[in-house]
């Protein structure tokens, strides 16, 4: 039973199932908040979205929506190496 230290020092009403729930709830609430955890999520969404298409046998369009995700890191990594290079040699 993976609970949390101080559950042993609950009193029998807060022990739950619907106590266990919400501070179930809430741990992955504040684990959600996380910057990476909210970018991977907002990534993830958008390649669910664009993946629909595929279903429906419309690749082109699901290409051109992937294509910010595959040229933005490189892109930023040539703008970053540019600028560090102006400003250090």
């Amino acid at each position: 039973d993976a609970q949390h230290v101080f559950w042993q020092h609950l009193p029998p009403e807060r022990k739950t199932r619907r106590a266990r729930l919400i501070l179930a709830s809430r741990r992955l609430l504040a684990w959600s908040g996380g910057r990476r955890q909210r970018i991977s999520i907002v990534v993830g969404i958008y390649l669910i979205l664009w993946s629909l298409p595929l279903l429906f046998s419309q690749p082109m369009i699901s290409v051109f929506a992937l294509l910010p995700l595959l040229l933005v890191p490189p892109v930023g990594l040539l703008v970053y190496r540019l600028v560090w290079k102006e400003f250090h040699e």
